[in-house]
């Protein structure tokens, strides 16, 4: 059979195999496509047989697991057939799903990329857009639709991964002065979480930055309306100091008085407080963890 130039394994969204950019279906069902997409969460990873036939057909015996996972596999492996660079590997007592360099993984692609991203040095623009394309590309919801129990841990982990790369990049973008753009990033993890208090205050002050003071104080009482409604709290202190910082510089400060400076050096003095909020928020972050170390080593 004719194969196909270019494999795309996508475990955000609906349909995990895409060829030449389209969905490709594979016809198959019920525990024998859990067993794919349980294989292709642990791409490149041995599993035991024994472990699989488990996991998959729990309550069959012995004999009857190991029959209905070699079936399974035999399925699969006749279906990946015209998928190129993709094969089901099972020569000894493990099985494991195994890809070549020439096909692309979302998940992987994403994970990568937030990794490689150090905090402590500005992100180059290359990177930026690399993870940009990432994050786009890992949209969709993590493995759409499926429920099985063995799939929350990974979907948390990723799910954890994507608001890190969402913040780096909003951050970046920020420093860049590309206000609406991190904003729209901003909106997205708000979206996916809109607890993160931290998120909302950088939010606030991106609105600042962007010549939005009176959307800035919105988004407090926004975000104070929801926190009260859904958790019966109320925000921190130092969101609070914020909004009344925020409020006090629209009012014209506490004499009423215009600021003599020019636009320039008020949009100076804001992007360097900007980039003083963000180094505090990643500071605090890292002394928490420490301290949460110190205290469950």
């Amino acid at each position: 059979m004719t194969k196909y130039s270019k494999t795309n394994l996508c475990l955000f969204g609906s349909y995990p195999v895409r060829i030449n950019g389209r969905p490709h279906h594979l016809g198959i069902s019920g525990p024998t496509e859990s067993l794919f997409q349980y294989l292709l969460v642990n791409i490149g990873k041995e599993v035991r047989r024994e472990f699989l036939a488990e996991l998959f057909w729990r309550g069959s015996s012995a004999g009857r697991s190991r029959s209905a996972l070699n079936s399974a596999i035999c399925r699969i492996k006749r279906q990946l057939v015209d998928v190129e660079g993709v094969e089901v590997v099972c020569d000894g007592p493990a099985v494991f799903l195994g890809i070549t360099e020439t096909v692309k993984v979302d998940v992987q692609e994403l994970t990568e990329t937030v990794h490689s991203i150090s905090l402590s040095e500005t992100m180059s623009a290359g990177l930026a857009d690399r993870l940009y394309k990432a994050l786009d590309v890992c949209d969709a919801p993590f493995l759409d639709g499926v429920t099985s129990d063995w799939v929350l841990t990974e979907r948390e982990r990723m799910f954890n991964i994507q608001i890190r790369g969402k913040t780096i990049l909003m951050h970046w973008l920020g420093q860049q002065r590309r206000y609406e753009d991190a904003l729209d990033i901003g909106r997205r993890l708000l979206a996916a979480d809109p607890a993160r208090e931290t998120t909302q205050c950088e939010m606030m002050w991106l609105y600042v930055l962007n010549g939005q003071r009176a959307q800035a104080l919105r988004q407090f009482q926004e975000f104070r309306c929801w926190l009260k409604s859904e958790l019966g709290i109320e925000p921190m202190q130092e969101t609070r100091a914020l909004y009344d910082h925020i409020q006090l510089e629209l009012n014209g400060g506490r004499s009423g008085k215009t600021s003599q400076r020019s636009d320039t050096e008020v949009k100076e003095t804001r992007r360097v407080s900007f980039n003083v909020l963000l180094d505090g928020i990643e500071r605090s972050r890292r002394e928490l963890y420490e301290i949460l170390c110190s205290q469950f080593p």
